[in-house]
């Protein structure tokens, strides 16, 4: 019968023989990484030191292979060596990051809440071999009824994927967090407003802008004189549908109010970056967000007010703002703040909104 081969990473009888210079020599076989066994011996001046001598080179050869994450291997080991992976994968953005980080870091921030729940201070101390299915459907079910229900989303998908890594790295053989309860989300049906709810919303802003009492409040009479403008953002949200960022990351260069019938381009969102403060990102939240729409007489004529009180800002923004606006153009597009640039690539040039008569 063939000799059965030896599992990886292990050896095989330890043999010693006394040299004919009085030394001796003790050696196996071994069977590495890549499958081969190969004979590993070393010398020693008696049969005991040179066992010993072999058994530590045993040792070394295994730890120098796969143990970069073993079944010993803290939570919060893990949770640096899986950040340090997601930062080197394409189309993770920063923001991502700093969403991951936050819902595994303890914040430093004396405003922060000192009960937040974070991966690191509730399961950090855990090794991997001890972060079983029930201790982390616990700590995700401890979230949910604090009222959390996203952020315990959140830290599932997070330790799903730590703990995957582990399993890439043959640190356990199965990711406990697949049995772990699943947390649905609540489908409501979409409704749209009617024309007198919106009506009424753009009523509320405008008491709101001026500072007039609401809802029985005392009015706004302290501090900075509220910003107009909301009012203007507003009516291009109402009327194109965008998410926030994206109407703020507007640039006159995605504005064309002179083609029949006018649209605008939404190419960009404006983020927010730890140390950074907020950041005009040059693609948006998604692919499906890139996108043209045509846009109505009322937004028109707003685009049109706003396009002739505009002041001149390093991103071209439609919108600005004393933090967005004094960004670099290093997040601009292609389209960049020119007239006439192009929107993409191969595409025909527009008109910019600065070259449309008033």
């Amino acid at each position: 019968m063939p000799r059965h081969a030896l599992p990886i990473g292990t050896y095989g009888k330890i043999s010693s023989k006394r040299q004919p210079n009085g030394s001796w020599r003790s050696a196996t076989r071994y069977r590495d990484e890549d499958g081969a066994t190969r004979l590993v011996h070393r010398f020693g001046p008696t049969k005991g030191l040179a066992e010993d001598a072999l058994r530590r080179a045993l040792a070394e050869r295994t730890g120098a292979r796969g143990t970069l994450i073993t079944r010993e291997t803290k939570l919060t080991e893990l949770a640096d060596l899986w950040l340090a992976e997601k930062a080197l994968q394409e189309g993770v953005t920063p923001q991502t990051l700093d969403l991951y980080r936050r819902e595994i870091d303890v914040s430093t921030d004396k405003r922060a809440k000192p009960d937040a729940i974070k991966i690191k201070s509730a399961l950090g101390g855990l090794r991997i071999w001890e972060a079983s299915t029930s201790r982390l459907d616990a700590h995700i079910k401890r979230i949910a009824l604090n009222g959390h229900r996203e952020k315990a989303r959140r830290q599932r998908v997070i330790l799903s994927e730590m703990m995957g890594m582990a399993v890439r790295h043959d640190a356990i053989d199965r990711n406990p967090v697949r049995e772990v309860a699943d947390l649905p989300r609540k489908h409501a049906k979409p409704r749209s407003a009617d024309m007198a709810t919106l009506a009424q919303l753009r009523a509320q802003l405008t008491d709101w802008v001026n500072g007039a009492p609401l809802d029985g409040s005392a009015g706004y009479t302290y501090g900075p004189k509220r910003n107009q403008r909301v009012l203007d953002v507003v009516d291009v949200e109402l009327g194109t549908g965008p998410r926030p960022g994206e109407t703020l990351a507007l640039r006159w260069c995605d504005v064309d109010l002179e083609s029949q019938p006018p649209r605008i381009t939404f190419a960009g969102t404006i983020v927010r970056l730890k140390g950074k403060g907020l950041i005009r990102q040059p693609r948006t939240k998604t692919d499906s967000g890139y996108r043209t729409v045509l846009i109505p007489p009322f937004v028109v004529e707003t685009l049109r007010r706003v396009l002739s009180e505009a002041v001149p800002n390093d991103l071209d923004l439609v919108f600005p703002t004393a933090t967005v606006a004094s960004g670099t153009r290093t997040t601009s597009t292609a389209c960049g703040s020119r007239p006439g640039a192009r929107s993409s690539p191969g595409s025909p040039p527009r008109p910019s909104a600065r070259q449309l008569p008033q």
